[in-house]
């Protein structure tokens, strides 16, 4: 049953595509490995380098150094998520799904952008919340452009925003030891090996 609306709701959404090119110049910008990835990296190089003060300064390279631990771990757990489940990608099961975007060979489900930018954008929302608001407006727009282009179903992103979100929210909740690695950094920074 929710296979079925999954599928559903990825035909009602994927059909649009195809239908203007206007509209299909845009999803491709936004689904593709680049544009969204380098806006949430340019997000966490300003956070990188933004603080004022001392405190300003550890609070936000604390927000990105959880933002980089978020991504890796979730992806982590993607990547083992992977050995164990396979699920074709829509366009390979579909014939009428309408693929505006490469041909991806990995596993649909759950969907890696989503995860990479959700777990950056939740991240980075739970350390400042209006470069976290438009993290996760990114990290949305990303989503949807890969069910639109026919690269994933919509189960699919849902699952990977729940990995990417879950691991942020709970690794920001591992206080003591983002705070070891946080100091750590401010160590490396104050020496000048690193910003």
């Amino acid at each position: 049953m929710l296979q079925q609306l999954d599928l559903s709701l990825l035909l009602q959404f994927n059909s649009l595509a195809g239908r203007w090119p206007l509209v299909d110049t845009i999803a491709g910008l936004l689904v593709n490995d680049y544009l969204v990835p380098t806006a949430l990296a340019s997000l966490l190089i300003w956070l990188w380098l933004r603080g004022r003060g001392p405190a300003e300064r550890a609070a936000d390279t604390g927000t990105a150094l959880n933002a980089f631990a978020s991504q890796f771990v979730a992806n982590m757990i993607l990547k083992l998520t992977n050995l164990a489940y396979f699920r074709a990608r829509p366009f390979d099961r579909y014939p009428q799904v309408h693929l505006l975007f490469y041909r991806p060979w990995d596993s649909s489900c759950p969907s890696n952008p989503a995860t990479f930018a959700f777990a950056l954008a939740v991240a980075i929302y739970l350390g400042d919340r209006k470069l976290g608001l438009l993290a996760l407006a990114l990290a949305t727009v990303w989503a949807v452009a890969r069910v639109f282009c026919g690269v994933h179903y919509p189960l699919d992103v849902v699952a990977g925003a729940a990995l990417g979100g879950t691991v942020a929210y709970y690794l920001s909740r591992r206080s003591a030891t983002m705070a070891w690695l946080r100091q750590r950094l401010l160590d490396l920074m104050r020496k000048g090996l690193i910003a």
